[in-house]
């Protein structure tokens, strides 16, 4: 057998990977059962039925652990939102809505995981947690094509910076996604999340 590389692949290998995999998986249930706080490499040890060095050999440490989890969660979320983006129709804040919308059901599906990376990413200077939001960039692709495109077609002012423009729509995603972790939040997040992207999109709007 040989990968992707034209390499050829050991039984050791397979084993290897194999046992990343478990490593993983067990990390994510301990997680989602005992926080991100409370989950220790011997918790996660016990959950694959391996040793802590094993565990440490699959991931250097907790948060490199937390990262592989979401690299995999963000890679799905990219790949439906580059899906959608093709399938956009209406104006510029409702394909950007609808975007967001695809983000935010993906990343509330373990957002247990996401918000211990964001919240950690805040606090501990610490390049491991950074690539929690280095990563999501490959989602924020289509929504930046979107500006550009809305701004080169004049749909969008001339003088809108694009890169302010994502972080102010990147504060407001946080914002919804600290919503649905709000058990006493009623409202659906992507309702207050689309009244508040259109108020800034109808103020950078061309005239």
């Amino acid at each position: 057998m040989r990968d992707l590389a034209g390499g050829r692949v050991t039984r050791r290998d397979m084993r290897r990977e194999a046992t990343k995999a478990a490593v993983l998986e067990a990390a994510e249930k301990v997680f989602l059962s005992q926080g991100y706080e409370g989950a220790t490499i011997k918790a996660i040890a016990d959950e694959a039925g391996v040793s802590p060095g094993t565990v440490l050999n699959a991931e250097p440490s907790k948060a490199a652990l937390l990262m592989a989890i979401l690299s995999n969660e963000v890679e799905m979320i990219a790949e439906s939102v580059e899906q959608m983006e093709a399938a956009l129709s209406g104006n510029l804040a409702d394909r950007i809505i609808a975007l967001l919308q695809i983000m935010l059901e993906g990343q509330s599906r373990n957002s247990e995981l996401f918000a211990a990376a964001v919240g950690h990413s805040w606090m501990v200077a610490d390049p491991t947690y950074q690539a929690a939001f280095d990563q999501m960039e490959l989602a924020w692709r289509p929504i930046r094509r979107v500006v550009e495109t809305g701004i080169s077609e004049g749909e969008l002012r001339r003088d809108v910076d694009v890169d302010t423009l994502i972080a102010v729509l990147s504060d407001l995603f946080l914002g919804a996604m600290r919503a649905a972790r709000r058990s006493e939040f009623e409202e659906r997040p992507i309702v207050s999340l689309e009244a508040r992207v259109r108020v800034v999109i109808e103020g950078m709007l061309a005239r």
